[in-house]
C-alpha cells in the first residue's frame, strides 16, 4: 500500500491504478463513487489528446465541494505523512555518513607537566597552530580533547609559549627540520580498527 501511496502523490500510476488506489483507500463510498467518475473522465481525456473533451455533468452540488475537498485535502495530507513515516522507518541513520566530511574519531590528549605555566599542541590536525591544553585537576596534567580524521598525524606541544616536547606517552617519533622531535599518532576509524564487526 505505501507503494501505491507513493506513485499516487508522484502521479507515476496509469488512471486504471489510480482508481483502484482510490477504491482501496476511500471507504467512503460517496466520495469514492465521485472520486472514481472524475479518473474514468480523466482515462478518456487522456485517451483522445486530439478529440474534443466530451460534456461532463457534474453530479455534485456546489454546497458539497467544500466538504469533498476538506476531506480529500485531509486525505492527502494523511498519505504524506504515512509515506515519510514509511520512509523514515526504513532508513538506518546510523550508517548514513556526509560524502563531503571525512570520518573523524575524537582523542584525548594528556600531559604532566607540573612547573609549566602554559601548555599547547601544535600538529598536522592543527596547520601547525598552537592550541591551548586546559588544566586538569591541580596536579600539573594538562588535556585537551580533539576531533581526528583517520590517518597519521605528526605533533608536538608547546611548553609556556616556546619550549617544544614530544608526546612522552607515544613511542613513534620523528626529528623534524626544525630541530626538534614530533610525536607521530595513527588515528583509525572503527572500521579499520574492527575491519570484521
Amino acid at each position: 500500500m505505501d507503494h501505491l501511496i507513493s506513485m499516487y502523490i508522484d502521479n507515476e500510476l496509469s488512471i486504471d491504478e489510480k482508481i483502484l488506489f482510490v477504491e482501496h483507500v476511500y471507504d467512503n463510498k460517496p466520495y469514492k463513487n465521485d472520486a472514481v467518475d472524475l479518473l474514468e473522465q480523466e482515462k478518456l481525456l487522456s485517451a483522445s489528446l486530439n478529440k474534443t473533451a466530451p460534456a461532463v455533468e457534474l453530479k455534485t452540488t456546489r454546497a458539497r465541494i467544500l466538504p469533498i475537498f476538506n476531506r480529500s485535502l485531509g486525505w492527502a495530507v494523511a498519505a504524506c505523512l504515512l509515506l515519510l513515516l514509511s520512509f523514515m522507518a526504513r532508513q538506518d541513520f546510523t550508517q548514513i555518513k556526509p560524502a563531503t566530511e571525512p570520518t573523524a574519531v575524537l582523542h584525548r590528549f594528556v600531559i604532566h607537566n607540573q612547573k609549566a605555566q602554559r601548555v599547547e599542541i601544535s600538529g598536522s590536525f592543527t596547520n601547525w597552530k598552537n592550541v591551548p591544553l586546559v588544566p586538569s585537576g591541580t596536579n600539573g596534567y594538562w588535556e585537551i580533547s580533539l576531533k581526528l580524521p583517520a590517518g597519521e598525524h605528526h605533533y608536538t606541544f608547546i611548553i609556556d609559549g616556546s619550549k617544544p616536547l614530544p608526546d612522552p606517552t607515544v613511542a613513534t617519533q620523528e626529528a623534524d627540520d626544525f630541530g626538534s622531535t614530533n610525536s607521530i599518532l595513527k588515528v583509525e576509524t572503527e572500521n579499520e580498527q574492527y575491519p570484521f564487526s
